[in-house]
């Protein structure tokens, strides 16, 4: 009897003090937000959601996946998040529930670049050549937009599209303005084109649809680790060109 109660005090501790798995989906190419470094998924945004999961009480289990692939792999059950600098688009808003923006300084800006060769001198010049971006980005919309359908050429990554910007065989990509500046840092053959406005919410963390709970307690432990300083030390560490003017809206920070 003594060995049974002895197992079940065992067995209860361990069930006790396991920590829940949340499984998290990105895109691990989107420098400074996710990308791979030394074989770890690093970034702004691992960075944020491993704080987020550690106020909640969850072991982040990361899964690196196609961007198109990440939304139908939360509908299927395959991932409990995703963090991957996804906006909140009408589309998106039917198929998940999204968490507050969780850039809280974004710019909202998308550069348009090109080769350094390029004749180009205006993102009005665009139209009837080939724009290329990632599948199922909102970007994608953007380029839509600016030329002619045929002419949107989709990538699985952003290194193929402006790979192919660099040998000529598109004319253009599309992509955030901080991922640009990073590729822009490497990539000598690239030069930014023009600028491109979003009026859309910034990057928010999606849940399966109607999860409307877990997106308010990521919501709260988002403030939370404002509020504590977290926040901006991340901050500072990915996006040290952003750190005044996120000063200017939580000057207590200081």
């Amino acid at each position: 009897m003594k060995k049974l109660i002895l197992l079940f005090m065992l067995l209860f501790g361990t069930l006790s003090f396991a920590t829940k798995k949340l499984y998290v989906g990105t895109n691990a190419e989107y420098k400074p937000y996710e990308y791979i470094e030394n074989g770890k998924i690093v970034g702004f945004d691992a960075e944020l959601m491993e704080a987020i999961c550690k106020k909640l009480g969850y072991e982040v289990v990361w899964n690196n996946i196609a961007f198109d692939g990440l939304i139908p792999a939360l509908q299927t059950n395959k991932l409990d998040a995703i963090i991957a600098g996804m906006k909140q688009t009408p589309e998106r808003q039917k198929a998940v529930t999204f968490s507050m923006p969780y850039l809280l300084v974004a710019s909202d800006e998308h550069f348009i670049l090109v080769n350094k060769d390029s004749k180009l001198t205006s993102k009005d010049e665009l139209k009837g050549l080939k724009i290329g971006t990632q599948l199922g980005s909102v970007q994608e919309e953007f380029a839509k937009k600016m030329t002619d359908i045929d002419k949107v050429i989709l990538y699985n990554s952003w290194t193929g599209a402006l790979m192919d910007v660099e040998n000529n065989k598109i004319d253009a990509v599309i992509l955030s303005d901080t991922s640009a500046t990073e590729y822009l840092k490497t990539m000598k053959d690239l030069k930014k084109l023009d600028t491109i406005k979003d009026e859309k919410p910034g990057a928010s963390i999606a849940f399966k649809k109607g999860n409307i709970e877990l997106a308010e307690t990521a919501n709260k432990a988002i403030m939370e680790l404002v509020d504590e300083g977290t926040y901006l030390k991340i901050l500072q560490k990915y996006f040290p060109e952003k750190v005044d003017k996120f000063l200017q809206l939580y000057p207590n920070q200081k």
